[in-house]
């Protein structure tokens, strides 16, 4: 990865709360497969966090690797992961995520990375059958033991975490999230294959990039320093 730091991680955020409409300088941006998708979005808030997670990828890319973003070949694998698919860009791995209000993007050439971010709504924390989300017995009793407020904020946690480790695995919503282990103390992870071995280990970076929103970045092996870079998607 050209002018980046060697075994970097770096994370990009964008707020997009205070917008009301897709900017068509961010649409353009896109290859023909990306507008179609966005055009199928009902919801404008979910249109604008698409195009804007969409664009914000093929920007810091582009500026990378000097190609414009819009030229640059971004496929996606059986699992539906993107990958970058031309060869000036051999040693990216890459993960996006959007939800509403916000998006992120991170780079690895220190293996594979996922990143997950997710509004904070008291409303959609689950209140009860939380082993069908993956939750660790001990997880679930911490949770069901606390208030309303502070149980929302640590579901979120460990959702965000499983996801961004699931991402990272390749596997995605197809990788059981009973098989990932969360140890906030030492922001690790594990993704456990058969007979309650580790098989894989993941390192885990958390913020709260607004008042509305957590995210959890993961990536694999014992490399990698998170880089915090400074947003590069246009304002309009």
């Amino acid at each position: 990865m050209s002018r980046c730091n060697e075994d970097a991680v770096m994370l990009w955020t964008h707020d997009l709360q205070r917008l009301e409409l897709t900017p068509p300088e961010w649409f353009a941006m896109l290859d023909e497969k990306e507008r179609v998708r966005a055009l199928r979005f009902r919801r404008e808030h979910d249109r604008i966090a698409y195009v804007a997670a969409h664009a914000l990828l093929r920007m810091v890319i582009g500026k990378r690797v000097g190609v414009e973003p819009s030229a640059l070949i971004i496929s996606s694998d059986s699992f539906g992961r993107p990958f970058l698919d031309m060869d000036e860009c051999r040693g990216i791995d890459l993960s996006l995520s959007h939800t509403k209000g916000m998006v992120a993007v991170a780079l690895s050439n220190a293996g594979r990375v996922g990143v997950d971010v997710e509004e904070v709504d008291h409303e959609q924390v689950p209140r009860s059958d939380l082993a069908a989300y993956g939750l660790s017995a001990e997880e679930r009793g911490r949770l069901e033991s606390m208030g309303s407020a502070e149980r929302s904020e640590a579901f979120i946690e460990l959702w965000t975490a499983r996801e961004a480790v699931a991402k990272a695995d390749g596997r995605g919503l197809s990788l059981p999230f009973s098989s990932i282990r969360i140890d906030f103390s030492a922001s690790v992870a594990a993704t456990i294959e058969g007979d309650d071995q580790p098989s894989r280990h993941w390192r885990l970076w958390r913020e709260e990039p607004s008042l509305r929103h957590r995210l959890t970045l993961a990536w694999s092996g014992e490399r990698g320093e998170v880089m915090r870079m400074k947003d590069e998607l246009p304002l309009y």
